[in-house]
């Protein structure tokens, strides 16, 4: 049965893989273009950052990005190389602000293979012509200026080249491991690092003769270098000349003669792997390495010659793929492996340097694994991932949510609440009262970012602290203090009006507010209400209760109920009361509570057609309630308990776009809103926040550790991360979520370098950490060099706890190629601490374990264990046993198991079906396999027929085994392939399960009804997605919506959308059509983006599509591509 599937990037990649600066937008000021996967961002360069201008993206992953310059512009265009040699150049108009593709094609040479050096990309300045190495043996050179039609004989005796477009060189040389246009002297020329002789090697100096289209060697500047030197620098003008990087030796050849000496410094063993010389400066250069540092390098020159080199290194930055001067001594360094920053480069008074980084931009590349989770079982998934790579590595927590965007700042330490006061007559002017902990401050709005403080403002107390505040609907202010509540002229010289205090001095514990309602708590548990008329507080009643911990309003409009009610929490009697205002003696509903723990907040709130009681304890947990009315009488539904984070601060009710929503404030911000007919959590992207305030206009206040932040709050969803550093020197590689004890296993290369000889060591080690928390609670360190490979979870029959089964790699110390491994077993004590059951050598690296039919399967090297002996009540030694089963493969690198198949990549052989033939212990054999050579890197059961693999040309694929087929002589059947997928980055883990909120789902159309489960990848470039199994006719239907969109939308870089997709290399028995089985769900996403005329012509288009109108498709679409 043949399977369709749809692709949907739910998180683009973040890896930065080229940078460049060039006035892009206007001619007026430079940008900053960084590529990122198949997008190019843009960014206005401000005096201490960078700002997001616009974006575009291209039917291709981005390999190297080049600014060009096409005579008689103002401005400047970027010439784009994909991975599969694809070409664009795309300029900028103004007029229409869209991006215009000035041309495009295909670097192609039939008589040479792919280089395997990294691209290089030069511009040859005095023809302005773009040489690219991409083949061995060849360059191809693209012009950007038009052919010079007044000479006659430029074309004489050869075809005529047309601007941009692409012809090839034939070289007399191999490869090009680098290649740089050089300055000063010898401007027009290109410097090329070949390939090693002699244990050297070679840079030679050509000059590109467009009227032969050859490049001519000056074997006069011919230079040899050290065999490590992998990078050339070019120096600026007027110096010119060249700069060799070696991991040894860093020398300088001046090449305006052959007779000048090199100038050499030696360095300690570094890889440099980024450079950038100082804006306007020759002399001047910042060099960053593979562990971060940052050095900056002088040469010294005597009548423009350079006589000496010396550098310097002056700090510590996530490791750099590429630096960028943004001028003003800020720097941006983009990265594959770590995040991304921008910095300022800083000379103290001494002379010295210092690096201050301004801002970091988030990378989860390269995600080496994850793991997807439901920490309460209430549908809420969170995805943590192994991201970064050595010293930045780190776990970083993906979930769905919503952000907040800040537009500015008030840097007010230690403020405990605050309060808008907005006045009747002048809406779009604030006032704030914030407590802090020993006072209150008023501030009045100056202008739309400035306020300005009063130390003396009506009748406000600013000597005592504020525990409630509001302005009446008369339009006067009140204020609740400890002492006293009071109500006066919302003026600067406004009057008290009336005042109201405690009898026989007590204290004001709590107060709560609104324009109409004022409820305070005094004394031991004494509540009064009051209502605000004009110019008066009216005093309507009050009532006795034990330890009352917190009280909250709850007005009509907002409950559902129909009246007006305070919610009264007692930690002595335990409960919440939900009490009819204004007499509070009809007590409308009570709650016994489970928790020991006293609430901290509570809310009542009208979500579509119920009403939600929703009660926050200071530990995180927040229990909802559907409230019904029966008979006259309030019941409370079923109980939902979210953990929302470490702790929770307060609730605010607020509306945004019509609707009610729930801010909740702690460590992990939250919005509560309704979707579904239940309640959906999002979190917020930003931590520890301790209070919130809605303003107008959609506009809100955060109060943080450090002030307040203004800004507004974007409900649509998004998937936000957060960085988790669990210890300086550790790079976690697997991780895996323990159910049962809510814990996360990880396992993790810890980084240590030897200060005498630079030589980096690793260990594994691996750790437990609250899945909650994420604070490590115990450590376990592996052998010196060995390092976690593979973790799996698993319970036995009669054990009541779950196993920790963890595989390992031990690189032999004297054979390279030759490594060992251990299986180690544990489990988690009631003290949370990690203890080791069993430890049993393997013949090889334990690439993968998996459980299956209540036994554990290890991939081994090339072969297939499976556990046989699992009793941890015996002997040390003897507890634990693994048996081969299947040697059928060059290296089993991956796996997955569903029921008694068990699915497995190799390193050569593709794909491989086993199946259980004996179950206690279990045995397997060989069922089918694909014949192709491929390198797996990730496989999946879709069901027991049908499988998708992952390899390293970024392709996702399906095969089919058909069980009654014909088999071999030794009754292996063959897997067929029914179709590809190029990615376009490689796939680490495929995991079940995707990132939406499971509680909060519809019941789907039959075209967007899943015939098999969902699950989620994640890549290299660190981006995530998701596969989703559809029907046939669902399949038909959506690919002629994708068909329409392709034709339709707006092909930025007019690149080939179906050669960029189809499998690489091409499937042989099977034509393009009959290979797409799959759909892209980034395109079908496109179709919301489109104007109503390109839709509805995509609609009216299609025969399939014409029983629908726009908003049907619309709403299909959409949750058939929703994470």
């Amino acid at each position: 049965m043949k399977k369709h599937h749809v692709v949907t990037t739910i998180n683009p990649a973040t890896a930065v893989t080229s940078a460049v600066k060039g006035r892009f937008i206007h001619a007026s000021a430079e940008n900053l273009l960084v590529s990122k996967g198949s997008t190019v961002e843009i960014y206005s360069i401000l005096a201490d950052g960078i700002k997001l201008s616009t974006e575009f993206s291209v039917y291709g992953v981005i390999d190297k990005l080049e600014i060009c310059q096409i005579p008689d512009r103002d401005t400047c265009s970027v010439f784009i190389l994909t991975d599969q040699k694809y070409f664009t150049i795309i300029s900028y108009s103004a007029r229409t602000e869209t991006m215009i593709t000035e041309g495009h094609g295909l670097l192609n040479e039939p008589r040479a293979k792919i280089s395997d050096q990294a691209t290089a990309v030069v511009t040859e300045t005095k023809n302005n012509t773009l040489l690219v190495s991409a083949y061995t043996s060849y360059l191809f050179s693209i012009p950007l200026n038009r052919p010079d039609s007044s000479n006659p004989n430029s074309l004489k005796g050869k075809a005529k080249t047309s601007r941009f477009s692409a012809s090839s060189i034939r070289t007399n040389e191999f490869d090009f491991l680098d290649m740089v246009a050089l300055k000063g002297i010898q401007q027009s020329c290109i410097a090329a690092l070949l390939g090693e002789i002699n244990e050297l090697k070679t840079i030679k100096i050509f000059r590109y003769d467009p009227q032969k289209s050859e490049l001519v060697e000056n074997e006069k500047l011919t230079v040899k270098v050290e065999a490590t030197t992998h990078t050339l620098i070019p120096v600026p003008n007027p110096i010119g000349g060249l700069l060799a990087v070696g991991e040894y030796i860093l020398s300088y050849h001046d090449l305006s003669t052959n007779s000048r000496e090199p100038k050499e410094l030696s360095i300690d063993p570094v890889t440099i792997t980024s450079y950038v010389f100082l804006e306007g400066s020759c002399d001047s250069c910042l060099l960053g390495d593979s562990e971060g540092y940052l050095y900056f390098l002088r040469l010294e020159t005597i009548n423009m010659k350079v006589n000496n080199i010396n550098s310097t290194m002056i700090g510590q930055i996530p490791v750099a793929t590429c630096l960028v001067d943004l001028g003003n001594q800020l720097f941006f360094a983009g990265s594959t492996k770590a995040d991304s920053c921008v910095f300022r480069l800083n000379r103290a008074p001494n002379g010295r340097l210092t690096i201050e980084i301004l801002n970091y931009f988030y990378n989860l590349a390269p995600i080496v694994d994850f793991c997807l989770f439901d920490y309460d079982q209430q549908g809420k998934q969170t995805m943590i991932c192994c991201s970064g790579v050595d010293r930045d590595g780190s776990l970083r927590i993906v979930e769905n949510g919503v952000g907040f965007t800040e537009q500015y700042n008030l840097d007010i330490p230690l403020i405990k609440d605050i309060w808008t006061l907005t006045s009747s007559e002048q809406k779009s002017q604030d006032a704030l009262l914030i407590s802090t902990f020993d006072q209150s401050i008023f501030l009045k709005q100056k202008s739309p970012t400035e306020y300005t403080e009063y130390n003396i403002y009506a009748s406000i107390d600013t000597k005592e602290i504020t525990l409630a505040s509001t302005v009446t609907h008369s339009g006067q202010l009140c204020q609740v203090t400890p002492s006293f509540v009071r109500l006066m002229e919302h003026a600067e010289l406004g009057i008290l009006l009336d005042e109201w205090k405690p009898p026989n001095g007590q204290q004001i514990a709590f107060a709560r507010t609104d324009a109409t309602h004022c409820i305070v708590c005094y004394g031991e548990g004494t509540l009064a209400y009051f209502e605000f008329e004009p110019k008066r507080l009216q005093p309507k009643s009050t009532r006795q209760l034990q330890d009352v911990v917190c009280i909250q309003l709850s007005l009509s409009v907002e409950n559902g109920l129909g009246r007006d009610c305070v919610l009264i929490g007692s930690l002595q009697e335990r409960k919440i009361y939900l009490v009819e205002l204004p007499n509070l003696d009809a007590t409308l509903l009570e709650l016994n509570l489970d928790q020991d723990l006293a609430p901290t907040d509570m809310i009542m709130a009208h979500f579509g057609t119920a009403s939600y009681l929703m009660i926050l304890f200071g530990d995180g947990q927040l229990s909802s309630y559907v409230i019904e009315k029966k008979s006259h009488a309030f019941h409370v539904g079923q109980e939902r308990q979210t953990m929302i984070g470490t702790y929770c601060t307060g609730m605010t009710l607020y509306q945004q776009n019509r609707e009610y929503k729930v801010f909740i404030a702690g460590s992990r911000p939250t919005v509560v809103s309704h979707q579904h007919g239940a309640l959906s959590f999002s979190a917020v992207n930003l931590k520890d926040v301790y209070r919130f305030n809605a303003l107008h206009h959609d506009q809100a206040i955060l109060m943080t550790q450090h002030g307040l932040l203004f800004g507004k709050i974007d409900d649509s969803q998004q998937l936000h991360h957060t960085k988790i550093k669990t210890h300086p020197n550790d790079m976690p590689t697997r991780i895996r979520y323990m159910p049962q004890l809510k814990l996360l296993a990880v396992g993790a290369i810890v980084i240590s370098k030897n200060v005498n000889n630079n030589i980096m060591h690793q260990q594994g080690k691996l750790s437990i950490l609250d899945a909650q928390t994420l604070q490590t609670l115990d450590s376990f360190s592996l052998e010196r060099n060995e390092v976690v490979e593979s973790m799996t979870i698993s319970q036995f029959s009669g054990y009541r706890q779950e196993f920790l089964f963890v595989g390992t790699a031990i690189p032999d110390a004297e054979d390279g190629e030759s490594s060992r491994g251990r299986i180690l077993v544990f489990q988690v004590n009631e003290a949370r601490q990690l203890e080791l059951i069993e430890s049993v050598n393997m013949p090889g690296v334990v690439y993968d374990l998996k459980p299956c039919q209540k036994s554990i399967v290890a991939c081994v090297n090339g072969s297939v264990f499976c556990l046989s002996i699992f009793r941890p009540d015996l002997p040390a030694g003897t507890r634990i046993k693994f048996d081969l089963n299947v040697h059928r493969n060059v290296l089993a690198l991956c796996m997955d198991v569903r029921d008694d198949q068990v699915l497995i990549g190799d390193l050569m052989r593709s794909v491989s079906v086993l199946s259980a033939t004996q179950h206690d212990p279990l045995k397997l054999e060989l069922r089918a396999m694909d014949s192709k050579p491929t390198w797996m890197t990730a496989v999946k059961f879709i069901d027991e027929h049908v499988y998708m693999g992952a390899d390293d040309k970024s392709n996702l694929f399906t095969l089919t085994w058909d069980k009654h087929g014909v088999k071999n002589a030794h009754g292996i059947s063959k897997l067929e392939v029914l179709g590809g997928f190029h990615l376009g980055s490689l796939v680490n883990c495929f995991r079940e399960g995707t990132l939406m909120d499971t509680k909060s789902q519809v019941k789907k159309h039959i075209m967007t009804k899943l015939i098999d489960p969902s699950f989620t990848f994640a890549t290299v470039h660190g981006s995530i997605g998701v596969v989703k199994t559809i029907t046939t006719e669902a399949f038909e239907l959506f690919q002629q919506l994708q068909e329409g969109i392709l034709r339709e939308n707006h092909n930025v870089g007019k690149l080939d959308y179906a050669a960029w997709r189809s499998y690489k290399p091409k499937i042989s028995h099977l034509s393009d059509q009959q290979a797409s089985c799959y759909l892209d769900g980034d395109v079908l996403k496109k179709f919301a983006e489109m104007s109503k005329h390109d839709k509805q012509k995509i609609v009216t288009g299609s025969s399939l599509l014409q029983s629908y109108d726009v908003k049907q498709i619309e709403d299909l679409v959409y949750d058939l591509v929703s994470n």
